[in-house]
This record gives structure tokens, sequence and C-alpha cells, in this order.
């Protein structure tokens, strides 16, 4: 009796061994397989299975070909990612367009893995149905949190490219949206200008044509300097003359460390009081437009506005 359980677990044993070195031998197979892409074509669904069956003919292990093999007679799912300029629509064919197979030649391997070389894809194109969405344009605002070293700030408006991206959804649900807003640009003791990609903020119910976006934001040294400048006075009609109290104001601006040009004096800068201005206020009171060809980063005035008097000359 003792032998013959060692008999049984001999052939066991040389069976398993045999299956072994068979499965790891490698066969040449077709696999049979459904293509899902994911791209971002204007006014569509991001997502759509392919038509076709895909026939992949290609060789690996027998191990490989069990596991491709897994879900019995039905075909092998992949999921692909597309960038929409690879797709042309079918002129006759209502929200349907084709994919050249060569621009997923590789992807489709990469889906295979590895161990699955393909040999022959039995197919020059793919076609694709896709799902019309409703979608508006809405600018990306920045959100921006920044701590800047002494003497360093941030000169002019964060730059997004883009400034603007397409939202889609249900229409009920697209009338909400104004704006999408980015990640927090967050930065500590900031001196020099900063640049790279932001995440913008999901909004529930919605997809967004992007999930990022450039941003830079132009950083420069500045030296804040004041003077005493008069107030003079344009556009005013022929008869009238307007008297702005005080005649002078204090200047306070912050410019360049190093300036284009050298350094900035009085003569460079002048404060305006437009007529124009005065005629459309609604008080006797105007703040003084600064006029300048020279770099000025940000500026304030002590008093902030003057009071204007219009006196008719006879």
């Amino acid at each position: 009796m003792r032998d013959f359980r060692l008999f049984l677990v001999s052939i066991l044993i040389a069976c398993l061994v045999w299956v072994m070195h068979t499965f790891a031998l490698e066969y040449s197979a077709t696999i049979p397989c459904t293509v899902r892409v994911t791209t971002s074509l204007t006014g569509y669904a991001p997502n759509a299975t392919a038509a076709e069956t895909v026939l992949l003919r290609g060789k690996a292990t027998g191990f490989n070909i069990l596991g491709l093999r897994k879900t019995g007679r039905k075909p092998v799912e992949l999921d692909i990612t597309v960038e929409p300029r690879h797709f042309k629509e079918v002129p006759d064919a209502e929200d349907t367009f084709t994919l050249p197979i060569t621009e997923l030649r590789e992807r489709l391997g990469e889906q295979m893995g590895d161990h699955f070389s393909i040999d022959f894809i039995d197919a020059e194109q793919l076609t694709f149905t896709f799902e019309p969405q409703s979608f508006v344009k809405v600018p990306v605002v920045a959100s921006v949190d920044l701590d800047f070293r002494p003497q360093y700030m941030q000169v002019g408006e964060v730059m997004l490219k883009p400034d603007s991206v397409l939202v889609y959804g249900a229409v009920k649900e697209l009338q909400r949206i104004t704006q999408v807003c980015t990640q927090p640009i967050s930065f500590r003791n900031v001196d020099k200008t900063l640049q790279g990609y932001i995440g913008l903020e999901p909004v529930s119910g919605l997809r967004l044509e992007l999930d990022r976006v450039w941003f830079e934001v132009e950083v420069d040294r500045y030296v804040e300097t004041a003077m005493t400048l008069p107030v003079t006075v344009k556009g005013t009609p022929s008869g009238r003359t307007l008297i702005v109290l005080p005649s002078q104001v204090q200047l306070i601006f912050r410019a360049p460390f190093r300036p284009r040009g050298g350094r900035i004096v009085a003569e460079d800068l002048s404060l305006v009081v437009d007529y124009a201005d005065f005629a459309g206020a609604e008080s006797t009171k105007v703040i003084p437009r600064l006029v300048t060809d020279r770099d000025i980063y940000a500026w304030r005035l002590k008093p902030e506005m003057v009071e204007c008097i219009q006196v008719e000359r006879r």
C-alpha cells in the first residue's frame, strides 16, 4: 500500500513538472480585445468603446496566455488614453470618429503586458461614437497666498495658461458655474519669480477639460520712494478754470531696485487731474492720475484725493 501511494505521488509530481514546463514554453495566440478610450474631444463625454472587437495575434508563455484569457470567451478589455488630435470625424455619421490603429499599437502593447509580443493586429482603424455633452467656457481664477521677503513684491497679475477652460455637465449644473479656481498658489519668503503647474479645484457634478494649468508669478526687488509733486490740470474748457487743493501732494511709489534708465527723479513723474474726471464725478473730490514712462510697480497718494473748485472766467 505504501509503495502504491509513493507511486501516485511520483505520478502527480511528474504531471506537475510537465504542466509547469509546458506552460512555461512560448506559444502563438490570438486574443480578442475591446478598446475603451479616454480623451478630451470638445463637446463630448470623455469615454467611448470601439465598435469593433480587435484581434491581437502575438507570442507569450502559456501562463500569460491563460492570464489574458481569464475572462473566458469574453474579449479582454483595454483602457487607453488618447490625445484628441488623433481622432478623425466621420462625415456621414453623427458623433462618430475613427482612430488609426497605428496610434494605438504601442499603447496596446503596454496594456497587454511585457510578456505578450504583438505580431499582428487585424484592424487598420477603430470607430468610436461619443456621447455629446453640454459645456461652457469659463475663466480660470488664480488663488494666491504669497508671503514675500522684505523689499520683494509681485509684479502684475498672475499669468495662467490657458486662462479659461471648458466645463462639461448637465445644463442646469452649468448655469451655476461662472469661473474655476486654481488650488492655492502658496509660498513663503518669496524672492524670485514663481512658475510651474497648479491643479484646478474640482467642481462637484461637473467635469473640467483640464485638471491643471501653467502659472507664472513675476517677482522683483523694489525700492520705495516718496516725493512731493505739484498737481496739474488738463482738458479744462475755454472760459473755465479748475483749482485743486492742495496743489501739491505726496507720491509714495515702488519701483525696480535697479530701474532701467537710472534713478527715478521728480522730473520723470507728474500728477494730473483730467477735467473729464471732475465733470463725471459725483463729488468735487478727484484722485489725480500718475503720468510717467518709467517702470512703477505700485503707488499711492497722501492725501489720496484733491478738492476741485471750478471757476468761470469773465
